[in-house]
């Protein structure tokens, strides 16, 4: 059985692991939140969209064009999986030079923003 001090201390353990530095949480907290946004944009227009939808525009033959609306859902999901790994990068490289990690965080950011853009074109163009 663990005293009260080493539950005190394995908790105290915990939460400096999943700490963020103060001058990355606005980043990566818009990051997150860009995600949460287009996962919500997706739901509410699922139900509203026909099964299949022309996402494909770039292949040669006009029938691959239509695909499932389940695809949709790949935009969020990729948003996500970039904001875990870049999150995993900046705790390897924690020790990195300030401005190099606020830069990569920003940037970041700016991926979710150019994913949340491309899904909202989509969204518009076929609803």
């Amino acid at each position: 059985m663990e005293t009260p001090a080493r539950i005190s201390l394995s908790r105290h353990t915990m939460s400096s692991r999943l700490r963020i530095p103060k001058y990355l949480k606005t980043p990566a907290l818009l990051s997150f939140l860009v995600t949460v946004i287009m996962l919500l944009g997706t739901l509410i227009f699922f139900f509203r969209i026909q099964p299949q939808v022309p996402l494909f525009y770039s292949l040669a033959r006009p029938s691959q064009h239509l695909t499932s609306k389940y695809w949709l859902f790949l935009f969020p999901l990729l948003s996500f999986v970039i904001n875990l790994i870049h999150l995993i990068i900046i705790k390897i490289i924690k020790h990195a030079e300030q401005l190099l990690i606020k830069l990569f965080v920003w940037t970041t950011f700016g991926i979710q923003i150019i994913l949340g853009l491309a899904l909202l074109r989509i969204l518009a163009i076929i609803t």
